[in-house]
């Protein structure tokens, strides 16, 4: 059968499954408790839900579904306990959100202008790639490797190419494979797909806006741990979910999607859930792009004072 086929049978049935997950995604405990719980089609989640502007009637699918946001006791990781089968979840990316949805779900909450918003993706890419240029140029003489994990069109890798980097991706959805692929940029399915195609040892992996989105972030940080070199650096960004139980603003139930982001991470449970996966916090050193002198002062503040947040650098040691 088709995945095709497979997808409109899953949209002929009357509401969506669910499967759930029984103990802790960091720590493995089953000491939880519920934080925040209801039903997709009540309010206020209904009207979330309703601005999400899914490609299908999300809300006739999700039925009487329910969702339960839960903390663990032990380490403090809050996340989804009821999330999407595999399948559903397929369904969810590939079919209900689209580039009109994609439109019309920032027309909701972002409040600059598309110029501004690329301009400033673009500063923030750049200081990136500045950083990883530092901190790897000790390591190795040869063109440094970059593997961006849930790289979508590909815009970052294609900004790493021009500054000399070695470049892969990897997504989940076959039309940004095929819009990467335009722009001579390759990108797998899978880190098993990447290991297959005999890249080698991997020095840089992103990872923007990703975890939250995964079943099981914890495997495939340690999947990524091993797939590069020794002293190789890591980047993480994940929405802060600090504070947020029971969401009250259209920002705060983004944050703790119960659709899309299946886990809710601090700063806290970021950095511990990745010094389990094998990495090493790391200083996120200054990097100036920008003609403002204030600008400019305030990133070098960062050399003494590092904000507690959810964009986190980290590094493998092996040795």
């Amino acid at each position: 059968m088709t995945t095709h086929n497979i997808n409109s049978e899953l949209l002929s049935q009357k509401t969506v499954a669910f499967r759930e997950r029984s103990h802790c995604i960091s720590c493995g405990s089953s000491n939880l408790h519920s934080v925040w719980q209801g039903k997709f089609t009540s309010s206020p989640t209904r009207s979330f839900i309703e601005k999400c502007h899914y490609s299908e009637d999300a809300i006739a699918l999700l039925g009487e579904e329910t969702f339960s946001l839960i903390r663990c006791d032990t380490c403090g990781m809050v996340f989804h306990q009821r999330i999407l089968t595999p399948e559903w979840l397929n369904l969810l990316y590939s079919k209900w959100i689209d580039d009109a949805q994609i439109e019309r779900m920032e027309a909701e909450y972002q409040t600059s202008s598309k110029r501004e918003i690329l301009f400033e993706r673009g500063r923030r890419d750049t200081r990136h790639l500045l950083r990883l240029r530092e901190l790897l140029k000790s390591n190795t003489t040869e063109q440094f490797s970059i593997l961006d994990y849930g790289c979508g069109d590909g815009d970052f890798l294609a900004l790493a190419k021009l500054f000399g980097f070695k470049v892969c991706g990897i997504d989940f959805s076959t039309t940004r494979h095929h819009r990467a692929a335009k722009i001579d940029i390759p990108i797998f399915n899978n880190l098993e797909s990447l290991e297959s195609y005999h890249i080698g040892k991997i020095q840089a992996v992103t990872l923007f806006q990703v975890l939250e989105h995964l079943e099981d972030p914890l495997a495939t940080l340690k999947q990524i741990a091993n797939t590069m070199e020794d002293k190789g650096i890591l980047i993480v960004e994940v929405p802060n979910c600090r504070g947020i139980s029971q969401p009250k603003s259209f920002l705060e139930f983004h944050a703790v999607h119960p659709l899309e982001h299946i886990n809710a991470f601090t700063p806290i449970t970021l950095k511990k859930m990745c010094e389990q996966a094998g990495f090493i916090s790391i200083k996120r050193i200054p990097a100036h792009v920008t003609t403002s002198f204030v600008d400019t002062l305030r990133t070098e503040g960062l050399r003494f004072i590092q904000p507690n947040q959810t964009q986190q650098y980290f590094q493998v040691h092996k040795s």
